[in-house]
């Protein structure tokens, strides 16, 4: 018998004597190379701490804010004080304290800026107020998208919305319109964080006085808020749930409960869903927000006396001096200096081609001549609106359709120039600098005005809201009629809820659009501009987790750190 040749020695690692058993080791190129330096292993660790650190979520939210920051403070310095017309100068003087405040606009946005005008003395502090507001909500939508799976490019999205032109347009003036969007969007990304975030409960304080905000500058926000309301009693249904079913869970665990009935009493949960409970939750916060308008009215009016102007006898006016046919004015008892006016300004109007915003173009204004002075004979104009009009819904909504079809398919005043500083002048308010327009009325008006009309037009606007609430219910079918797989955080509970505050808001300037406008639909806009960012990150995201909490197998080191243990639902939310 012969013997086994020995093995090679170079293919034998070499053990050290000093070696602790269990230790690996040393191969003959170790052996060759001889013991490292201090030097040659610390410059490989700290170029690994470098790499941990710059892959960290948090040093991303940070770089985030920091691209978020530089967008505010140019545009800032190139808008300041922001720009103004009639409507806004007059606002400014009352928060001065040079006009007596009224209710022809929601004295809440004249009292924020002269709280804003006595802490820091510049009036333009309310355009730092409402580019601040917007950069903040820019700013968390792109951290939610980051730390929610998606790639950091798409996360980028999130602070690219602040330079769209259709945003650019309206962030120069101090329009309430604004105001308004930028209040909503903001609620709405701290409501978001308050379903996604544990322990985020306190968000809903400073969302609720933002929507409150929202409704006292702009009363027909309601339109859009009650979606957002809806949304926000569904994320308190669903956090109670949560919580419930995690102490269902560990009494469970305690007990004996075989698999089979554990999977009934989940079925049977799914199929009784608590949609009476969400339609109670999603009253009380609307409840919550009406209140807070009467309270936030109640206490400006307990400082200052605010004038009764009747506002609402404008949108009055139109209707009857547009649907009600000129012999049945004559007749219908109404005073006779009340329809002589109406019938000479209804035959001024329409040589000038408007059927609407009487008021302004060819009533004389109210009973002083005044801008914004209260209509003559407001009770005898109601009275004749209940009876001729109310009466006669045909031809109202023929009349009304007429109107919200020319604010539907058109789109005017899609940017305010330096040039339109004649109101400005007047009230005292320093025109801002006129280099501004150089740069962003070319972007605005040449380039997307001229190239892409429709992205000022609400009937786009609308046509994008129907095709993410559309793909939205497909998401949701197809996530009740799964298989019960585990699937990663779904942001179409968050884009359905924007899309119908976009769609609701449109359509509700049906019986009171004054004017076509696209500060009007420039919530819509800037709601469908969020709600599409967040289904780009949807569909961007890495692939969904499968049970043992890898994707295709594989740990994905970046998204969890992106996305905490606990952050997120095992069920699905879509």
């Amino acid at each position: 018998m012969t013997e086994p040749e020995p093995k090679s020695p170079k293919s034998t690692p070499l053990a050290r004597p000093d070696k602790e058993a269990g230790e690996p080791a040393e191969t003959d190129a170790e052996v060759a190379a001889g013991p490292e330096s201090p030097t040659t292993a610390a410059a490989p660790a700290s170029w690994t701490r470098a790499r941990r650190m710059a892959a960290s979520p948090l040093v991303w939210d940070l770089f985030l804010a920091v691209i978020t920051a530089v967008w505010p403070l140019l545009f800032t310095k190139l808008f300041y004080p922001g720009r103004v017309n009639i409507d806004i100068a007059n606002q400014y003087l009352q928060a001065a304290g040079e006009h007596a405040p009224s209710d022809w606009h929601p004295p809440v946005m004249s009292a924020v800026w002269h709280v804003l005008m006595v802490i820091t003395g510049e009036p333009g502090s309310l355009l730092v107020l409402q580019v601040g507001m917007l950069a903040v909500a820019s700013w968390l939508i792109g951290v939610l998208i980051h730390r929610n799976g998606a790639p950091r490019w798409v996360s980028l999205l999130g602070p690219a919305i602040m330079i769209t032109p259709w945003v650019v347009s309206q962030m120069t003036t101090l329009w309430k319109d604004t105001q308004m969007a930028v209040s909503l969007l903001l609620a709405a990304v701290l409501l978001v964080i308050t379903r996604i975030v544990p322990k985020a409960w306190i968000l809903w304080l400073p969302a609720i006085a933002l929507l409150v905000y929202a409704v006292g500058v702009r009363k027909n926000a309601v339109f859009a808020v009650v979606p957002i309301a809806v949304y926000g009693g569904w994320c308190l249904v669903h956090l109670w749930r949560n919580r419930r079913g995690r102490a269902a869970d560990s009494a469970s665990s305690a007990g004996s409960a075989s698999p089979e009935s554990s999977e009934t009493t989940a079925a049977s949960a799914k199929r009784g869903r608590p949609i009476l409970l969400t339609a109670a939750s999603s009253l009380i916060v609307l409840l919550i927000i009406a209140a807070g308008v009467k309270v936030t009215d109640a206490a400006i009016a307990s400082q200052v006396e605010v004038e009764k102007t009747g506002q609402i006898s404008q949108i009055l006016l139109d209707d009857v001096m547009f649907s009600v046919p000129d012999a049945e004015l004559k007749k219908s008892g109404a005073p006779k200096e009340l329809t002589d006016h109406i019938s000479s300004a209804r035959d001024k109007c329409l040589e000038m081609g408007e059927i609407w915003d009487a008021y302004w173009n060819c009533y004389g204004k109210g009973e002083s001549g005044r801008a914004f002075s209260p209509v003559a004979y407001q009770d005898e104009l109601k009275q004749l609106w209940l009876d001729e009009v109310v009466s006669y819904p045909l031809r109202y909504v023929e009349y009304r359709t007429a109107v919200f079809s020319y604010y539907f398919f058109t789109s005017g005043l899609e940017y305010w120039p330096a040039e339109w500083k004649g109101e400005a002048e007047k009230a005292g308010f320093e025109p801002g600098d006129p280099k501004g327009d150089y740069i962003f009325k070319p972007y605005v008006e040449d380039f997307a005005l001229g190239t892409f009309p429709m992205l000022f037009k609400p009937w786009f606007w609308a046509l994008v809201a129907v095709v993410l609430l559309g793909l939205g219910y497909r998401s949701h079918r197809r996530g009740s009629g799964g298989s019960g797989s585990v699937r990663t955080r779904s942001f179409w509970p968050e884009i359905t809820a924007l899309a119908a505050s976009a769609l609701c808001y449109i359509f509700g300037y049906f019986p009171i659009v004054p004017a076509n406008h696209f500060r009007y639909t420039f919530w819509p806009a800037l709601a469908l501009t969020a709600a599409v960012v967040l289904a780009i990150a949807m569909w961007r995201r890495r692939p969904d987790t499968t049970k043992n909490g890898s994707a295709h197998g594989r740990s994905d080191p970046d998204r969890d750190a992106a996305t905490p243990p606990g952050s997120a639902s095992s069920k699905s939310e879509s």
